[in-house]
């Protein structure tokens, strides 16, 4: 009896060997099945939460899932309006890529990041709102908090496209701005800097010819917008947007080049900056092209005219800045300043080509006071016409 003993416990032990493996393998096998299930349960999650976008339908045709970088990847996704009366979809893109940014740990941050690769974004004009695709509704950032559970701290475009279309127009109207690539950083300030605006977005794209820069620096997570913005397109060529041109003004230019400086700065609901239109070496008049279209020949002629009196031609430039500031909401822009420009411009002193990095965060408040230099001078005619009014009196 007593030598049975050591074999029972030797059977014990291997039958809970026995069931630790069948359990083990069993768990496993789980892992496995729910690994290959999860693609699928959430691409209909996703499917299933692009509806809820008021006027629009989204779409997802695949999902990967990569558990050791925390993250997960949409497929080909567009975006487009119900109805189906624009041939276009608002939104689509090859790769929408969610993930945990892992760098972001060393800061003692748990944060996200999205990379969207070819996202194509297109503004369809039409004669009814059915046949338009202009603005969606805000319900399209609920989706995407829900799609991206983490605060998100980076966001980078790579070759991205936006198109302006109008399918109704006489010509069809196809502008574009390509090869985007946008890059904006520390958005949730996952970094912990002490700073006003403690985020950046770098942002370039080619459009016509020319290339367009853009330079911020942010504060992403105030309500209020609260941002020092540079942005500069250099060396359009004009010629290349004559669809655009005679479908809306009804001319086209033989040659040109168009490049605008822009700065801005807000905060505390308040907008301060310009823009610099310069357009050189324009000429609108096509004889050879135009020799049948009388009419359209005359309107050419008059929009040369104006623009040789108004050009600066020792630089051959016609060229203004447009300044505005107030109520982010609804800024004002002096009419009477941007005129004085182009005078200025065409009979004074040519405007300088580049950037004047004359705004900035902290001239917000002052600039919203200190009156432009054309309002100066109305303002102290007004003040000699009172002083002589009062002269006569006496």
């Amino acid at each position: 009896m007593t030598l049975k003993k050591p074999k029972t416990k030797h059977l014990v032990r291997h039958k809970w060997k026995k069931v630790l493996w069948i359990v083990l393998g069993s768990i496993l096998l789980i892992l496995i099945a729910a690994r290959i299930a999860l693609p699928y349960f959430l691409l209909r999650l996703v499917n299933r939460e692009l509806t809820q976008i008021h006027g629009y339908s989204g779409h997802v045709d695949d999902l990967d899932v990569a558990l050791i970088r925390g993250a997960y990847t949409l497929k080909r996704v567009h975006l487009d309006k119900t109805g189906g009366k624009v041939p276009v979809p608002f939104f689509s893109a090859d790769i929408f890529d969610l993930s945990l940014e892992w760098n972001s740990l060393f800061h003692g941050a748990f944060v996200g990041k999205i990379t969207v690769r070819h996202p194509v974004l297109n503004f369809a004009k039409g004669p009814s709102e059915e046949t338009s695709q202009t603005h969606i509704d805000k319900s399209w950032t609920t989706v995407l908090g829900d799609l991206m559970p983490l605060k998100l701290n980076r966001f980078e475009i790579f070759d991205g496209e936006i198109h302006y279309l109008d399918f109704y127009s006489h010509p069809k109207v196809n502008i574009f701005a390509n090869h985007i690539h946008i890059l904006a950083e520390n958005l949730s300030n996952a970094r912990h800097q002490k700073e006003l605006l403690p985020s950046t977005v770098e942002g370039t794209a080619d459009l016509y010819g020319g290339h367009a820069l853009l330079h911020m620096k942010m504060d992403a997570l105030n309500q209020e917008p609260t941002f020092d913005a540079k942005a500069e397109l250099l060396s359009m060529d004009i010629a290349r947007l004559n669809e655009f041109l005679q479908a809306y003004g009804k001319f086209d230019v033989r040659q040109g080049n168009l490049s605008i400086y822009t700065e801005a700065a807000a905060k505390d609901g308040l907008i301060s900056g310009y823009s610099k239109p310069i357009i050189k070496d324009l000429k609108v008049v096509n004889w050879k092209e135009d020799k049948d279209h009388p009419l359209k020949l005359v309107w050419e002629g008059v929009i040369s005219a104006a623009a040789w009196v108004f050009k600066n031609h020792p630089k051959d430039q016609l060229a203004t800045r447009a300044s505005f500031e107030g109520n982010i909401k609804n800024p004002d822009v002096n009419a009477w300043y941007v005129v004085g420009q182009v005078l200025h411009n065409a009979f004074i002193q040519a405007l300088y080509p580049a950037l004047e990095n004359s705004i900035n965060i902290n001239s917000v408040e002052k600039n919203q006071q200190a009156p432009t230099p054309l309002s100066k001078t109305f303002q102290q005619s007004a003040k000699n016409k009172k002083a002589a009014k009062d002269q006569a009196k006496k």
